[in-house]
Formats: structure tokens, C-alpha cells, sequence
């Protein structure tokens, strides 16, 4: 928990550590959001070529896990093979 003042043109300032931590620097963006149950929330502004680079980066994770789930049963399938080959 980290306890900041709001001056009197109603700014505050987001501790060095957070901003290191999730890469902010001057002039970027953050949406505020006021969340009826949660309260208040600071997220960062992602603009359409980072979100589509997530996005790309997340299908390309789910590509290579899928492939890599196909290759393991296929060497299951091939050490089976040469189990029943030996019997």
C-alpha cells in the first residue's frame, strides 16, 4: 500500500517503484477507472498497436503450445511403436 497527496490541481503522483515496474514514463497515458464495488483503479493505456501485439503475441504462444502438446504425442506414439517391435 502506497499513500500519495492530491494537489491542488488534483494530481498525484505515482510512486517511482510503480512506474519502473510497469514501464511508465513521462507523458504516458493510464485509464482511472471508478469501479462501484472496488473503488478507484489505475490501469495503463494501451493503444491499438500494443493491444494487437499482445494479442498477436498471445495467438503465437497458443500456436507453439498446441504444436508442441502434437509433437509430445506423437513421440509417445512412436515410442509405442518401437515397444511393440522389441515384444
Amino acid at each position: 500500500m502506497t499513500i500519495v497527496n492530491i494537489s491542488n490541481h488534483g494530481r498525484i503522483t505515482i510512486p517511482s517503484e510503480m512506474r519502473k515496474k510497469y514501464g511508465w514514463k513521462d507523458g504516458d497515458k493510464v485509464i482511472i477507472i471508478d469501479h462501484p464495488l472496488e473503488g478507484i483503479k489505475i490501469l495503463p493505456y494501451l493503444s491499438e498497436k500494443k493491444l494487437q501485439s499482445i494479442l498477436d503475441m498471445e495467438t503465437s504462444i497458443k500456436i507453439i503450445e498446441e504444436i508442441s502438446k502434437e509433437r509430445k504425442q506423437e513421440i509417445e506414439n512412436e515410442k509405442e511403436k518401437l515397444y511393440q517391435r522389441q515384444f
